[in-house]
């Protein structure tokens, strides 16, 4: 194993930066012009943003805050959303080139693993999307090389600045009190981790509950019900209620395998295999690096045996494990390297075909190129664009008419792309759970009297199925709140292979008589 200066060799991460610096250019080029809208979750954030406070119903407020200032710097468009993210893909590859330095890799190691980190699924997803797994994976990633550079030198690690960053990372999600986890597993293995600042590191970084903790404090607890909830057996229960969970395994575990694509998650595998035969030939560093990884890749998918797991649950865990698959494939293995970039071929090759299945859908007709609209990976993202358009063509104007839906994801899209970008609203009509929207003020508190334009997209084959008995039910219960309900048709929204593949059912309901649904007990 290496033992060079990480300053030794510094056009490897020259390179590394050069190429982070293409693949960010890129991406705002797909942002800008490849019609991949926003993800109804991406959508929810940003009204967050639009009314920054300590938390927010089922995240902190780590996520709301970065589209903020994204938003100051490029304005409420999709890339002003997205624009910190890219900045935390660049951050995060480079962290992990120098996490692996901090292990003693070899600066060619180092860059194929920065290149890894930026080139997957998971490293592209997580500079395009503005989502919470990205502030959590950049402050996991650092955190891991503080730790790694304190059992090089055998050494305590610096406990205050480790709290510093798990609470940085508790604004964006809590899975990163994880961490301390580890810490206390490496201290019953390495002695000379343990320090007495070790309680004033975990005391620093539980400050990053505290704006989450206000929030919660000011609205009955909302928060801590839903983790509760889903703990229980996966989402939306009914407090007080328990039912017999089902797990996903296979579903989770090849995510697992889709995110670092399927060869490198392949030689992950065979690296946790040399990992748990050659322990002790391992630096602590190293096995620190995999040992992290495979610790909670197993206890995730032990989970998933028993409750519904979402596929990005584990992301934080791969940048370890992304330098412990690199030592091993270009430091141990016989044409490891070769492999490695058999698997970065492939990945980036499945990238462009994921990003360029949209423009293919769009534009062919029924001919040999002709892809299934349900494989694409894009499909809650498309045609938002056209809701403005569909909406003034129908008679909404921002200025007289409210937006509503009746699902939290619909009344965030609505949010962002009706026409004036004005809150919508959310009806819960069907008794879900509770959201961000619960939490503020109403159709009940602002539009009485007023008349407002209720919207339902669905995707083909389900726009279609039932539709004559999803519009006669629709227009029966909106009655009980509106005056008069009329439906005023399904208008396109993305069209695919030359048919209808997205639409939205548009109602307009004059002049609201203030009921609302009873209050969902769900969380």
């Amino acid at each position: 194993m290496s033992t060079q200066n990480p300053s030794n060799n510094p056009s490897y991460l020259s390179k590394l930066t050069l190429l982070l610096l293409l693949k960010t250019a890129l991406l705002i080029l797909v942002i800008l012009y490849a019609g991949i809208g926003l993800g109804p979750d991406e959508a929810q954030y940003w009204t967050w943003s639009r009314d920054l406070d300590w938390g927010y119903y089922s995240k902190p407020p780590g996520i709301a805050w970065q589209i903020w200032l994204g938003c100051q710097l490029c304005g409420n468009t999709e890339l002003g959303v997205r624009l910190i993210s890219l900045f935390f893909g660049i951050f995060l590859s480079l962290s992990v080139y120098f996490l692996s330095r901090a292990v003693h890799l070899k600066p060619q190691t180092a860059f194929w693993a920065g290149v890894i980190m930026a080139f997957s699924p998971l490293g592209v997803l997580g500079a395009f999307l503005a989502i919470t797994d990205g502030g959590l994976a950049l402050f996991w990633t650092l955190a891991c090389l503080v730790v790694a550079l304190a059992l090089y030198q055998r050494v305590s690690p610096n406990y205050y600045i480790l709290g510093l960053l798990i609470m940085s990372g508790a604004l964006f999600k809590w899975p990163i009190y994880l961490f301390w986890v580890v810490v206390l597993l490496l201290i019953a293995l390495y002695r000379f981790a343990y320090h007495p600042s070790l309680f004033a590191g975990i005391a620093l970084s539980l400050l990053g509950l505290l704006p989450s903790v206000i929030w919660n404090y000011q609205h009955d607890w909302g928060t801590f019900r839903h983790v509760f909830s889903t703990i229980k057996g996966g989402e939306a229960k009914d407090v007080g209620t328990m039912e017999l969970p089902h797990g996903n395994f296979w579903d989770f575990f090849g995510a697992q395998a889709a995110l670092l694509s399927p060869i490198l998650f392949g030689i992950l595998l065979v690296a946790f295999g040399y990992l748990l035969r050659r322990r002790n030939r391992l630096s602590p560093p190293l096995f620190f690096c995999g040992g992290v990884c495979l610790l909670f890749l197993l206890a995730y998918s032990g989970m998933a045996l028993f409750q519904k797991m979402q596929g990005n649950w584990a992301s934080f865990i791969y940048s370890s494990g992304i330098v412990f698959l690199c030592w091993f494939a270009c430091e141990e293995m016989p044409r490891g390297l070769r492999w490695v970039k058999w698997g970065l071929g492939l990945s980036v090759g499945l990238i462009l075909f994921a990003f360029s299945i949209p423009a293919i859908q769009s534009h062919a007709g029924q001919s040999w190129l002709s892809i299934p609209y349900k494989i694409n990976p894009f499909r809650q993202n498309l045609g938002w664009s056209q809701l403005k358009e569909e909406l003034a063509l129908v008679g909404y104007h921002p200025e007289e008419h409210f937006l509503f839906g009746d699902k939290y994801q619909t009344s965030s899209i609505l949010s962002f792309y009706g026409p004036s970008q004005k809150r919508a609203y959310f009806l819960n009509l069907h008794g879900l759970r509770h959201n961000q929207f619960s939490y503020w003020p109403g159709m009940a508190q602002e539009q009485i009297g007023k008349s407002g334009f209720f919207v339902l997209p669905e995707n083909n084959p389900h726009l279609e199925n039932g539709l004559e008995q999803r519009i006669a039910f629709y227009q029966k219960t909106l009655a009980d709140y509106f005056q008069e309900v009329h439906f005023l048709g399904v208008k396109p929204l993305f069209i695919s292979n030359g048919q209808l593949a997205k639409g939205a059912l548009i109602f307009k309901c004059i002049s609201y008589n203030g009921k609302e649904p009873a209050e969902s007990s769900k969380y």
